[in-house]
């Protein structure tokens, strides 16, 4: 078959895969360096497969899709097979046809080299299909994994920004919240005069399980009282934000770790603290 520019499209994934015969390899290659046609999608797949190798990890296709691809492949074998004429290579074929069957055209030998390559391309068309399908259960992965990363930091910067305009109106009572544990976590805190006040802390280490971290507030003399408990994943950030807390300019805002969200007094260690001030 003549290397048209339609055939190379045709043989496009095949050739970047590298899975074609030698020779249509070779033919291929030459007609892309001699065809005065652009042709994008030899450019478009081989750039697209690198990606894919550097930044996705190899999964493993589900036991559903491998057995309906070799139960397809088992069924399209077999049809062939019952479909194959085989020529008998007997005395009988070097009789003379008898008269009444002298229109019956001969049986037809059909040499098996061309069937054993056309079982070799319908195998890789195969295999192309299942890596592509693979690919895009992976592609298609990793974008989830993606977006939450990117909705993480809009809600993380989106907190931060409202900290920030919080802590630029002129009546806000303001904290910041250093250490207490010697570690680099550190926090602020502003409160409204209407009560609204806004936590947030950064360089924490994570929780996990029902671990929580929640924000105590004490006024002068008083019990502490618990604002609220936040999570934290690997950014090492979090906080909370509440209504309706004391608008006392002797307040204390402490954040521990505790083992989970129940409790009702502080038991855990204490990681940030300060004082809302003026």
């Amino acid at each position: 078959m003549a290397m048209t520019c339609d055939r190379v499209r045709e043989l496009a994934s095949g050739f970047v895969l590298g899975a074609l015969d030698t020779s249509e390899m070779i033919e291929v290659a030459r007609h892309l360096d001699t065809c005065s046609q652009p042709h994008p999608e030899i450019r478009d797949l081989g750039g697209v497969l690198p990606y894919i190798a550097e930044s996705l990890e190899p999964i493993e296709p589900p036991a559903w899709l491998r057995e309906s691809v070799l139960a397809a492949a088992r069924a399209d074998l077999a049809a062939r097979r019952r479909t194959v004429p085989v020529a008998l290579p007997s005395a009988v074929t070097m009789q003379e046809p008898e008269p009444e069957i002298s229109s019956v055209p001969a049986a037809q030998i059909i040499p098996f080299g061309p069937i054993r390559v056309s079982r070799r391309r319908r195998a890789m068309t195969w295999a192309t299909r299942v890596a592509a399908a693979v690919a895009v259960v992976a592609l298609a992965g990793y974008a989830v994994v993606l977006q939450g990363d990117l909705d993480k930091a809009h809600r993380s910067q989106a907190e931060d920004a409202s900290l920030n305009y919080m802590w630029s109106q002129p009546d806000t009572l303001k904290a910041v919240l250093p250490a207490s544990d010697g570690s680099s976590a550190s926090g602020m805190a502003a409160l409204r005069p209407n009560g609204h006040i806004i936590v947030r802390a950064h360089n924490l280490a994570a929780t996990g399980g029902d671990q929580v971290y929640t924000v105590w507030l004490r006024s002068g003399a008083g019990l502490p009282v618990k604002a609220g408990n936040f999570t934290v994943d690997d950014s090492g950030s979090g906080g909370l934000e509440v209504e309706n807390v004391s608008t006392s300019a002797n307040l204390w805002v402490f954040v521990c770790r505790e083992p989970n969200g129940n409790v009702t007094k502080p038991t855990g260690p204490m990681v940030v603290s300060g004082t809302i001030s003026l």
